[in-house]
């Protein structure tokens, strides 16, 4: 007896990564837009917010600093995963508007990795000098 295989949406293959947007509401006030995506990843893991902010990028045809990839939110056994992210018109507002904690998110592991272990010198830098 063979498990029956779910009905896929037309256009989504098995073992592919597919992404569509599904709505851009522009944030003039910030400038920014706020987008809304869908990542179809039927036998793959969910992506990662490095890959995903790509795609966002070249279907909005920004580049990659302009994006930054607020949520990532995948449900039990769907093979879909719903993507929010903000692109900035200027990359410098979107350094300053994002929390620290979403910019490093949005980094190479390596990256964070290096920013966090100088926030955690300077912070023990600080506590030495109190004492």
């Amino acid at each position: 007896m063979s498990i029956p295989t779910p009905k896929l949406p037309e256009g989504i293959e098995v073992g592919k990564l597919v992404f569509r947007l599904v709505s851009i509401k522009e944030n003039k006030v910030l400038g920014r837009k706020e987008v809304t995506a869908e990542a179809w990843h039927v036998g793959l893991p969910t992506p990662g917010r490095l890959q995903l902010r790509e795609e966002i990028a070249k279907a909005m045809g920004v580049d990659v600093k302009q994006v930054y990839v607020i949520r990532v939110i995948t449900e039990y056994g769907r093979h879909r995963s719903t993507v929010e992210a903000h692109v900035y018109d200027d990359p410098s507002v979107g350094e300053k508007l994002e929390p620290l904690y979403i910019r490093l998110r949005n980094m190479p592991k390596e990256e964070a990795k290096k920013i966090r272990e100088e926030m955690r010198k300077k912070t023990e830098k600080k506590a030495a000098a109190k004492q």
